[in-house]
């Protein structure tokens, strides 16, 4: 599939804020779920990179890619779906096409029927790096971290020049608790894209992990230093402030994020509870008000408002 590759090789890494969906919290070493902490940018930067480059006006599987590709990028995910269902309808072997309905699957969410997707494309076309990096990715997202190293090793033996393939494989190697694999995967990430958020902050989680705080604050600072919409570099560089008694620059970092990032629920709550910890009640109460307008349905911020409201202690 030499148009495949040769079009993947050319594709520019677009990073949007820092693989899949990656959950991570506002603790560092905790791993709960929020609509927001996950790594954004990796899994927007595996997405576009598998871009199959078709422009159309070669035919009409070209033309269907082409559409495919234009959904993708506008984020009409089952219109995109439907697109390249088309494509294997004409062409059931088609590598793009097999590789563009699994994007588009992942897109909106459909992990599992992307992964079934994926493997027919992996059946059909065992060599394609790009399926389990996809795949690697998506694995990840669901927490099936083992699985996931798996097909990332996979295809790194295929390309091992791959800075989102590196830095998506350390990420699962976290999820493992191989701390220190995590982080020489990373720098090896780096060491082919310097400027990549995601393996700034992975490596910044697995130093912290391995008792090296100065290294971790220097890597998140790098990550959004590079991408200032970064929200969980944020949390997780406002943790590391926290947890050594800096409460008063554990809120300068979340303040500075809210000002990148105003529409954030995740740093609206965090403010909120630097400022209970600093006992700043009444500015505590304000902050889980504007984070209660962007996320209605979280009980422990309302109940936080409520005990701030009756005095109480939380």
């Amino acid at each position: 599939m030499p148009g495949l590759h040769t079009s993947l090789m050319k594709a520019i890494v677009l990073v949007w804020c820092g693989l899949l969906l990656v959950i991570i919290p506002s603790a560092l070493c905790d791993n709960t779920s929020s609509p927001e902490s996950i790594d954004k940018g990796l899994f927007t930067g595996v997405l576009n990179t598998l871009n199959t480059g078709y422009s159309g006006s070669g035919g009409t599987a070209d033309d269907l890619l082409a559409e495919g590709e234009r959904l993708l990028l506008n984020g009409s995910f089952s219109d995109a779906t439907r697109a390249f269902d088309k494509v294997l309808e004409t062409d059931p072997d088609s590598s793009s096409g097999w590789l563009g309905l699994a994007r588009a699957q992942s897109g909106a969410g459909e992990q599992e029927q992307a992964l079934i997707s994926l493997d027919e494309f992996l059946f059909r076309h065992p060599d394609a790096w790009q399926g389990y990096l996809l795949q690697g990715t998506i694995l990840t997202s669901l927490q099936k971290y083992q699985d996931a190293v798996a097909s990332y090793k996979k295809a790194l033996e295929l390309n091992s020049t791959d800075a989102l393939a590196w830095a998506g494989y350390g990420a699962a190697l976290y999820g493992t608790g191989s701390y220190e694999d995590a982080r020489d995967a990373c720098q090896q990430s780096l060491s082919l894209r310097p400027d990549l958020p995601s393996a700034h902050y992975w490596e910044g989680k697995s130093l912290y992990m391995l008792g090296d705080e100065t290294g971790a604050l220097s890597s998140l600072n790098q990550t959004v230093s590079i991408d200032p919409g970064f929200i969980e570099a944020y949390l997780a560089i406002s943790d590391l402030y926290a947890r050594s008694g800096k409460g008063d620059d554990a809120l300068v970092v979340i303040s500075t994020g809210l000002d990148r990032n105003p529409s954030s629920f995740l740093l609206w709550k965090e403010k909120g509870r630097l400022l209970e910890d600093l006992n700043r009640r009444s500015e505590a109460h304000y902050a889980y008000e504007q984070a209660l307008s962007l996320n209605p349905d979280d009980s422990d911020v309302r109940q936080r408002m409520t005990n701030i409201s009756l005095g109480s202690e939380l």
